[in-house]
């Protein structure tokens, strides 16, 4: 570990967010020993009072393993050190390896990391291009370090670590943590436990835990990994998800959905797509989802939605997710029937709610309008939980051989004040029967729709 260049800067104009303001992330070699003092090293220039505080953030180190990854990542010729805006270049002390509170001696300097670098707008007037977004997001921000004692450091010196604490997290974790998986409870406790950490750094984690702990399911998205896929027909597939992390899944609802996001972890170039929770909500060992694959029709004849990017996924495959959403739990009231249509690929928004109806031993009534493209697997589980539930109504038709319309085959089961219903299928087919069920005095309130498409 040593340090390959010095780099000190002065002031000058750029533009962010169409004002200008100075700045000194314009930094270049010195060949010379440079003093290191509380706030910093001499000749170098801080324009402004920084949010953490200028002892916190008195010197900036960049690994150079990483100008080999950004030269190929945009592009370019090989930047010359100092690009970063980093007082020391270094060799040997990865983002995934030092830790906060690290002592090291820097030459004769004691210096002390203090916390990852968060990039701004002035990284962006530096690079060119919306650089701060991806910079971020890879993770490879470099770190500030406080002065704990002054000295020089020079070109070429050696770093040696004089004290570690292994249960403070690594910048890497501090950053992945801190703006990707805030979601993560024990994982932000874990940061609140750091050697050292600053107040304002403290005071934002402790924010962030919380909403965390005030969130409905998980605050923010959740990374999950694609352990199983089940093909349910031609164009319906089932994925089962388990946390990366390894932490335990948040209780889902009958009806309840996923929004299923693929994307920069950062979110600002993200697709979503929400997906049915198709699982036992006794079983939170995964979650099963069910995605119905919508065919878009256009010149060119092909189909280049996002469903159709995400039927393809295969196992160990990732994805990110909003926690569960819906409001299908408030309709399943004991003193009601409970009447479930569904039309094809709709049955997947109904299974869990067969699933929690059955915990429930709840009455109910299920029709089910069976298309030629349907989940096959599915259907299997619900005739297994028929055949467990005596009570239970389960009837199977078909759109030819019925000469009854839908709203007539329900009032035959089951009279508008005393039931409620759940229709799924595709968008034509709920809209055109909650209409019908309206006319036939269901009330709108008693009514719950699930658009599989």
């Amino acid at each position: 570990m040593r340090i390959l260049s010095v780099n000190v800067g002065t002031s000058r104009p750029v533009t962010v967010k169409h004002q200008t303001v100075q700045t000194g992330i314009y930094k270049t070699p010195v060949t010379r020993p440079v003093t290191v003092s509380r706030f910093g090293l001499q000749d170098d220039v801080r324009i402004e009072t920084r949010k953490m505080g200028l002892e916190h953030s008195a010197v900036y180190a960049y690994p150079f393993e990483h100008y080999a990854y950004w030269q190929q990542e945009l592009a370019c010729e090989p930047f010359p050190t100092g690009q970063f805006g980093e007082n020391l270049t270094v060799t040997g002390l990865m983002e995934d390896e030092v830790r906060i509170g690290d002592i090291f001696r820097f030459g004769d300097t004691i210096l002390q990391v203090a916390h990852p670098r968060i990039p701004c707008g002035k990284l962006n007037a530096r690079m060119g291009f919306r650089f701060s977004t991806k910079f971020l997001q890879s993770g490879k921000v470099g770190y500030y370090l406080r002065v704990l004692k002054e000295g020089n450091v020079a070109t070429d010196d050696s770093i040696e670590l004089l004290e570690r604490d292994e249960a403070s997290p690594t910048m890497e974790e501090f950053v992945r943590v801190v703006h990707y998986e805030y979601w993560d409870e024990k994982a932000l406790q874990n940061l609140l436990q750091a050697r050292d950490l600053m107040p304002a750094w403290r005071e934002t984690i402790e924010g962030k835990l919380a909403r965390t702990q005030a969130a409905c399911g998980w605050h923010g998205l959740r990374e999950f990994e694609i352990t199983g896929r089940q093909q349910e027909s031609q164009n319906t597939v089932s994925f089962y998800l388990e946390c990366v992390r390894g932490r335990p899944l948040a209780p889902f609802h009958g009806g309840q959905q996923l929004m299923v996001g693929l994307g920069g972890r950062g979110g600002g170039s993200q697709q979503r797509w929400p997906c049915y929770i198709s699982g036992n909500p006794q079983n939170l060992s995964n979650y099963r989802v069910t995605l119905r694959h919508k065919v878009v029709d256009n010149e060119s004849g092909s189909d280049d939605s996002l469903t159709s990017v995400l039927i393809a996924l295969k196992v160990g495959d990732r994805i990110l997710c909003n926690a569960p959403h819906g409001a299908a739990k408030a309709t399943l009231q004991q003193d009601r029937i409970t009447v479930l249509i569904s039309e094809g690929a709709g049955i997947a928004a109904i299974l869990s709610l067969l699933y929690e109806l059955e915990a429930q031993q709840a009455r109910v009534i299920l029709i089910h309008i069976s298309t030629d493209d349907e989940p096959q697997e599915l259907l299997r589980e619900v005739n297994d939980l028929n055949k467990r539930n005596a009570s239970w109504q389960v009837s199977q038709v078909t759109t030819v051989d019925s000469s009854l319309t839908h709203s007539e085959l329900a009032r035959l089961q089951a009279t508008p004040t005393e039931s409620n219903v759940h229709i799924a299928g595709s968008r034509s087919f709920v809209k055109r029967l909650a209409r019908e069920l309206k006319e036939a005095n269901y009330p709108p309130s008693n009514l719950m729709v699930y658009n599989i498409e």
